[in-house]
C-alpha cells in the first residue's frame, strides 16, 4: 500500500488526528492526551469533556 495523509478535526478546540488502524488521537498542540479511540465519535467526546482551548489550530 503507499502513503496514506492523516485526516484531523478541531473539537473544542483540541486536534482529533484518524491513525492506522483506524484509531484516533487527540492532541493540544503538539501534546497528544488520552488514549487511542477506536472511533471519531469516542475522541470527539473526550475532546468535549475537556475545558475549551482557543481555537489556533496550532
Amino acid at each position: 500500500m503507499g502513503w496514506k495523509t492523516p485526516k484531523f478535526e478541531y473539537v473544542n478546540g483540541y486536534k482529533i488526528v484518524e491513525i492506522d488502524g483506524p484509531a484516533f488521537q487527540v492532541y493540544d498542540g503538539d501534546r497528544r492526551l488520552g488514549d487511542e479511540f477506536p472511533y471519531s465519535g469516542e475522541a470527539a467526546a473526550y475532546a468535549k469533556s475537556m475545558p475549551k482551548r482557543d481555537d489556533k489550530r496550532s
